[in-house]
């Protein structure tokens, strides 16, 4: 997991590690700690071409602050971070209202950078832009796109690495019950 902000310098990048690391470690979080076992889609639009990667997928998901969602993917070495909404209420497929925990969009603060599997290409990382996510009836859903950048660890926190192409990414999955 890589996080790059939109300053650049070394003091954000350890800073985004830092926080990266706090995340994970459980320091600081709230009440909230989830597991979802489901499956994910990455279709990338490069300038080569197509190419997508499809498969099982495990997601970490913790609150943080009431407001901040983190939203672990350790198989594709990825974390994002969301602004969330615990009850939200929606139209609902059956014509009434349904009431879901909502995540919108990458925090503004951060923007996220994870690394494409290693088979789609190398040096490849996906810069999160734009999405949705929602639980709903213990389903976790994703729903996120973005460009696609070419570089170095270091030229993507500088945010001096070169843009290849866009993607779009989805995740269903189900709660699990954590060991």
């Amino acid at each position: 997991m890589t996080y790059a902000r939109k300053n650049s310098g070394s003091k954000s990048f350890i800073a985004g590690l830092l926080l990266a690391a706090t995340a994970l470690t459980g320091c600081g979080q709230d009440d909230i700690n989830r597991k979802y076992q489901g499956a994910y889609e990455l279709d990338l639009q490069l300038d080569t071409g197509a190419k997508v990667a499809e498969g099982d997928l495990d997601v970490g998901f913790n609150v943080y602050n009431d407001d901040e969602a983190i939203i672990s993917m350790n198989k594709l070495l990825c974390t994002l971070s969301a602004s969330y909404r615990e009850k939200v209420t929606l139209p609902g497929a059956d014509g009434g209202e349904v009431e879901v925990e909502l995540l919108s969009d990458v925090r503004p603060d951060q923007i996220l950078a994870c690394p494409v599997p290693v088979e789609l290409g190398e040096n490849l990382w996906l810069h999160f832009r734009l999405g949705l996510g929602r639980v709903e009836n213990q389903q976790l859903t994703i729903d996120y796109g973005g460009t696609v950048v070419r570089g170095t660890l270091e030229e993507v926190s500088n945010g001096q690495a070169t843009r290849v192409g866009t993607f779009d990414y989805t995740f269903l999955g189900n709660e699990v019950e954590l060991p």
